[in-house]
């Protein structure tokens, strides 16, 4: 298989796409080569030499569209490229599907997201399979729906190194915006301070979309409110590459989001065996295999009471207590969700006849 990935954003130290290079380098495992065709491209270091990139650029849109379908033309003419990887933008299909189609190209996306457009719906009538992390990630009912799990470096997440130092810490890393919703959180933390416990919250992330600096502004102005300055401490958004040192700097992390798909920073957590407390609508089935030990990780939506008392329990327990939780949860990213046994999955699938 030659294999052609269109993707936003290839660069080790980016934020939100720095894991992207270490799934390249997982295709590369698993096929003769791999194009990939990005916006921008930044830190590529250490791709294997059968892994060749492509800029477009993100200035200009005329200039910008004429890069893309020329990359197209060589990758399917000149260079013999016989499958299609979308990673996350619809649109990345529809502009590749004409001449992906007259070369007789497979075509595949990968999509892990609550929104569903139009963008979508019309990606999805060009592509073979849409793969996507969990049954909820992708909300569009479709026969083309595959679910194969999440990728996670196991190398670059684990429980080595600095641990929790100090008071507690909680953590919660993602975007600032309201599907997010630190505000819980903090509400949450100002339970426990009330109680006279001494806990930390750490939240990294910024905003990316319009508005979210505006909400950024209402969590700063709730956490002055209940006087918590000393106790939150906002990080921003950091390079992927540091995220680890985060999750093994925790006590516990927390995931408040309510878009109800399997969120990636949550099994980041766990693969540093570090237990999460999230309410998210699909956590219930990752870690169902923990039986009735499941239930002291899950809270209600929106409810900061509910969280403080999950919380509270688990910084309660003894530290051996919440480290063999730790390393139960990290299995369960093992055995579920290890990046290069999905990138073999996927291969696999897109190899199949069709």
């Amino acid at each position: 298989m030659r294999l052609l990935i269109i993707t936003q954003v290839l660069d080790r130290q980016d934020a939100v796409l720095g894991f992207f290079p270490r799934w390249v380098e997982g295709f590369a495992r698993n096929v003769e080569r791999v194009r990939v065709v990005a916006l921008s491209v930044g830190d590529i270091s250490g791709l294997p030499t059968n892994v060749d990139v492509r800029v477009v650029g993100r200035e200009g849109t005329i200039l910008r569209y004429l890069r893309f379908r020329k990359f197209l033309r060589e990758a399917f003419g000149r260079d013999g490229f016989d499958t299609v990887f979308a990673h996350m933008i619809p649109r990345y299909s529809t502009a590749a599907a004409g001449q992906a189609s007259r070369a007789g190209a497979r075509h595949f996306l990968w999509y892990t997201h609550g929104a569903v457009d139009e963008r979508l719906r019309k990606a999805e009538r060009v592509v073979e399979r849409i793969f996507t992390a969990s049954d909820e990630s992708l909300r569009l009912e479709t026969p083309k729906k595959l679910v194969t799990g999440h990728g996670i470096d196991l190398e670059h997440f684990d429980g080595r190194g600095t641990g929790p130092m100090g008071a507690p810490r909680l953590l919660s890393v993602g975007r600032m915006t309201p599907s997010k919703d630190p505000l819980t959180l903090v509400e949450a933390l100002g339970h426990l301070r009330s109680e006279g416990r001494d806990v930390v919250l750490d939240i990294v992330g910024g905003g990316l979309a319009p508005g979210d600096g505006e909400y950024e502004a209402i969590v700063r102005r709730r956490v002055d409110e209940l006087n918590l300055g000393d106790s939150v401490v906002m990080h921003r958004s950091i390079p992927y590459l540091r995220v680890p040192d985060n999750f093994r700097r925790a006590t516990i992390c927390v995931n408040s989001s309510f878009t109800g798909s399997v969120d990636k920073v949550v099994l980041e957590a766990m693969a540093c065996e570090r237990p999460v407390v999230s309410c998210n609508d699909s956590f219930p089935r990752v870690v169902a295999s923990l039986g009735a030990d499941a239930r002291q990780l899950t809270f209600a939506p929106r409810d900061a009471a509910n969280l403080a008392a999950k919380l509270r329990a688990l910084l309660d327990l003894p530290f051996e207590t919440r480290a063999a939780l730790g390393a139960r949860l990290r299995a369960i990213v093992e055995r579920d969700h290890e990046v290069d046994a999905l990138m073999a999955r996927l291969v696999s699938h897109m190899e199949r006849p069709r």
